[in-house]
């Protein structure tokens, strides 16, 4: 049953979004601190948040194909409490998780930035190139 103080799930018309970051940390906290509370998981434990992050994420999948954002915003809400509840229960920080996402991104416009470099100089004239052997050729992020 929906709590009369939100909004129906999909309602747009409803206040601008929170902002992300604080969304974010607040839900961490929560977790955390519950986990921090909470007797040392079990493997049933780990196998039952393994189960329901596979589950969500397959619904996430069908909502993405079905076009059903509604099912696409509520199952990757899922997802995400899961993923921050295996975090918790294995007792990994999330800020581990955010600094390998910048690095990976650091390193993403690293590569963007060495590829989209001039070839020649300035003044030079056009002639054979020597290359860049540093030129990547994947778009993949690391």
């Amino acid at each position: 049953m929906v709590s009369p103080s939100l909004p129906p799930p999909g309602d747009d018309s409803a206040a601008p979004p929170p902002d992300a970051r604080r969304a974010v940390e607040a839900l961490w906290q929560a977790l955390s601190q519950h986990a921090a509370q909470a007797p040392p998981p079990t493997e049933w434990d780990i196998r039952r948040l393994a189960r329901a992050f596979g589950m969500h994420g397959d619904h996430c999948v069908v909502g993405l194909i079905a076009e059903d954002k509604g099912q696409l915003i509520r199952e990757s809400a899922h997802v995400l409490t899961c993923l921050m509840r295996i975090w918790a229960a294995r007792d990994l920080p999330a800020g581990a998780v955010w600094t390998e996402l910048d690095r990976r991104t650091q390193v993403g416009e690293l590569l963007v930035m060495l590829n989209n470099t001039q070839r020649r100089r300035a003044g030079r004239p056009a002639g054979r190139s020597l290359g860049r052997p540093w030129k990547i050729q994947s778009t993949k992020l690391p």
